[in-house]
């Protein structure tokens, strides 16, 4: 018999088996073992209401907590110790004073101990911040069991920290009402060690088959290689291990990107797979029916989801899920595993996401039918990193004031409104505007241009006393807002209580790809994004209690309303790379007729940045340029700002933008354009400024855009 009719053999076998026991349950079972069953499963009340959950990667990989370039997913470093001998075994050296074969990844777990590790400390943590859910490794990509496996060694209670993670941190879970998902990852491992990746044969990596030829135990751990049926069934019984010791709420699955490597494409209707391929496709299947059919043997609502942008399975078969996942649509249900910094395992000095994009992110995806998922890597005894801490405290006191817009919540018939920097929620009869910037002066919900005064009984402000002067008006309903804020930071709630049900669940896009298309695309490997960030765009808008003033003149010294500013010490650095003038001539309080620091031909993303040392409260941002020979006396930009401690990098959607300014044709040889916050107002509290644009080159094309100087003005109270 030839390899494939084995393959089809067995597979044949499996499916006729698996018809009886569905006929002989199906009465009890409410999934038949097809797709297209499991494409009617129903989004569970505690997943659509909860909208909020904690992801952990914890592991053995969390004691490396390294990746060269300081960025990227540090849970993908065992491999890499081998695929990337070249920087990986001079960094085992210095650390570990030997490299493999004679020492690797299996001679790390005895320093995975856990042992600051308290379970109920944690749930606690977890109900306090607000997380209705909490999705935990149970097994990454590198074969290590979380939990009390029969199954494999290689776990937590024989090895490292000698306890099962996974069952002690369940019990915790549910004493503190959570729910509970150990998320499994093993879909990658038959090749996460060998020499190449996602393939369905493959070999490990040569090191690493010395170690197994030395200690023949590790290859459990490393192995099997490649997509045996011994690797598929292993998988499978692992899997079912912990839905009968743990019985889940959730069966978490990441990518499997086999199904569209090596000859496999899942994408066409039927897939067209190879035979291996396709027994592992229909066991997962048969396990995701399992699974369903437990829960509701159980009485319990449990849900899987559906990874990639390359899903999993098809449509409707759980949620869309990706890294990071940014809709910009009101998609069908889907979920955002959401990390703080660029990575999920714990990284040793990881940059990390203000806070304020945390919340904002936050909003944003409930706002548009998904569930923030937000991730902590935990270090190797059992603590979390106080970065993680801190925007987890963050996210504590926000809930706590604007839980009532987000638990319980669904979608509006808009998601967002740019120019107010507004987002949507709904519960019942209210609707829920949060307003992602300071609303310090009053603003119009234009999705509500034609209603009658009165369907809005009346308005306030979540965390705040004070009443919310409102009326309706031809554009829509205006709210000016209290001078008292109240309690709240970085995104401000206003309640407003209507005369009838304001969800609208007609709006949304429940194509699939088409909710997808746009979304970022995710790196298998986990590196950090190395191309140059794109501007995110921008309509033209104005921070809500700011102005634009422009001005022109036929000599620098000709300003009246905006003045050339002094010299300063600031920072300028430029993204990409600048030519001509020196970047510190962009603060050096002189204007000329020269061209100033410009990009090269054909750059289309140039950004400035400019670096005030500290946080301070900003009132103005300005630029001055001049007409050289003919072309760049305008101005056209994006302002942008963080309060990020450390360098934000130059990717713009981490930051918050301020406005657009656009002069116009230059009108005369000089050009002064600035954002200014109302008199006694400030921009906000920011570290980093940052002058997006587009240049223009002798060869024509761009922006009109070139400065010869930037400044900032801070409020008086700095």
């Amino acid at each position: 018999m030839t390899m494939k009719n084995k393959w089809l053999g067995g597979l044949i076998i499996g499916l006729v088996l698996l018809a009886a026991r569905t006929l002989g349950a199906q009465e009890k079972q409410p999934y038949d073992g097809s797709w297209e069953s499991l494409q009617k499963m129903p989004v569970p009340a505690w997943f659509d209401d909860g909208k909020i959950g904690i992801f952990i990667h914890w592991g053995p990989y969390s004691v490396i907590g390294y990746r060269q370039g300081g960025r990227g997913y540090a849970e993908h470093v065992p491999k890499l110790l081998y695929s990337g001998r070249e920087h990986y075994y001079p960094y085992m050296q210095d650390r570990w004073g030997a490299t493999p074969p004679d020492f690797g990844y299996k001679d790390i777990i005895p320093e995975f101990k856990a042992e600051n590790w308290d379970p109920e400390a944690w749930a606690k943590l977890f109900a306090d911040v607000g997380f209705k859910y909490c999705v935990m490794t149970a097994e990454h990509h590198d074969g290590w069991a979380n939990w009390d496996s029969d199954l494999t060694p290689w776990n937590a209670m024989d090895m490292g920290p000698k306890r099962d993670l996974v069952g002690d941190l369940g019990k915790a879970l549910k004493t503190h009402g959570l729910k509970f998902a150990p998320s499994y990852h093993r879909e990658r491992h038959q090749t996460f060690f060998a020499k190449k990746l996602y393939q369905v044969d493959a070999v490990p990596q040569d090191d690493i088959a010395e170690e197994i030829r030395r200690v023949p135990e590790a290859a459990s751990l490393y192995g099997p290689f490649g997509l045996s049926k011994e690797f598929v069934d292993d998988y499978v019984a692992r899997w079912k291990e912990i839905q009968t010791k743990y019985q889940p709420d959730f069966l978490w699955i990441d990518d499997v990107p086999i199904f569209t490597r090596n000859g496999n494409n899942s994408r066409t209707v039927p897939p067209d797979f190879k035979p291996e391929v396709q027994y592992f496709y229909d066991s997962f299947r048969n396990m995701i029916t399992d699974f369903m059919n437990d829960g509701a043997a159980r009485g319990a609502e449990v849900y899987v989801n559906n990874k990639g942008g390359n899903r999993n399975w098809p449509a409707g078969v759980g949620c869309l899920e990706k890294d990071n996942l940014k809709l910009k649509v009101i998609g069908p249900k889907w979920e955002s595993c959401t990390t703080f910094g660029t990575s999920f395992g714990y990284l040793e000095g990881d940059r990390y996401k203000s806070i304020e994009r945390v919340i904002h992110e936050m909003v944003e995806v409930i706002s548009r039918n998904g569930n923030f998922l937000v991730n902590i890597g935990p270090k190797p005894d059992g603590t979390i990193p106080e970065p993680q801490m801190e925007r987890l405290m963050a996210m504590k006191s926000w809930l706590s004031i604007n839980g009532d817009a987000i638990y319980g919540s669904r979608y509006w018939k808009e998601s967002e409104q740019q120019d107010e920097q507004l987002a949507f929620t709904t519960n019942g009869k209210k609707l829920y505007a949060i307003k992602l910037s300071k609303p310090d002066a009053p603003f119009v919900i234009t999705g509500m241009a034609g209603w009658d005064a009165e369907k809005v009984a009346s308005v306030r402000l979540l965390g705040s006393d004070a009443p919310v002067s409102y009326q309706m008006t031809p554009q829509g309903l205006k709210i000016t807002p209290p001078t008292d804020l109240g309690q709240s930071e970085h995104a401000w709630s206003f309640e407003i209580v209507t005369d009838e049900n304001q969800h609208h669940p007609n709006v949304i896009v429940h194509d699939a790809d088409q909710a997808l298309t746009g979304t970022k695309e995710v790196d298998l490997e986990g590196r950090a994004d190395q191309s140059d960030p794109r501007h995110p765009p921008m309509k033209p808008f104005t921070l809500s209690g700011a102005t634009v003033v422009i001005e022109t003149a036929s000599s620098a010294t000709g300003f009246a309303k905006l003045p050339l500013a002094e010299a300063s010490t600031w920072t300028v650095t430029a993204n990409p790379q600048t030519k001509n003038d020196p970047l510190r001539s962009l603060c050096d309080g002189k204007l000329s007729t020269g061209i100033g620091p410009v990009f090269a031909n054909g750059v289309q993303n140039g950004s400035y940045r400019l670096d005030l040392g500290t946080t301070q409260s900003v009132s103005a941002i300005t630029s001055w340029s001049v007409d050289y020979k003919g072309k760049r006396g305008a101005q056209k930009i994006a302002l942008y700002a963080s309060d990020a401690a450390t360098d934000p990098g130059w990717d713009l959607s981490d930051y918050t933008p301020l406005g657009t300014i656009d002069t116009g044709k230059a009108e005369a040889n000089y050009t002064a354009a600035s954002l200014r916050a109302t008199e006694g107002h400030s921009l906000g509290k920011f570290r980093w400024i940052v002058w997006a644009v587009s240049p223009v080159t002798e060869s024509g094309g761009g922006e009109n855009t070139a400065f010869q100087e930037l400044a900032v003005e801070l409020a008086p109270s700095t």
